[in-house]
């Protein structure tokens, strides 16, 4: 990849990825976002959000940024990985 390209590769996945986080804690502030510890090989945006709350809560969360990620997957032509898990330690509700 020449230079110029790899420039626009990595000012796409930046973009994407602030747009991303942005969105996230709009909707959700009390989110904590991380970047997983081993992404899969083919992701170029993969993050975990952290929400404590109840279990119904985590699966309506997982709905929504399902479908933010599908938006920005299809506008950015990424391939990006969000999960969105209880916090460690806690016991789901």
């Amino acid at each position: 990849m020449t230079q110029p390209a790899l420039q626009r590769a990595a000012l796409t996945v930046s973009t994407a990825t602030t747009e991303l986080l942005t969105r996230i804690l709009a909707h959700y502030p009390q989110a904590q976002l991380r970047s997983r510890a081993v992404p899969l090989t083919d992701e170029d945006i993969s993050l975990e959000v952290v929400l404590p709350a109840g279990m119904a809560a985590i699966y309506a969360a997982r709905e929504w940024v399902y479908e933010v990620v599908i938006e920005l997957q299809e506008r950015y032509d990424l391939t990006i990985l969000v999960s969105v898990i209880p916090p460690e330690g806690e016991e789901p509700q």
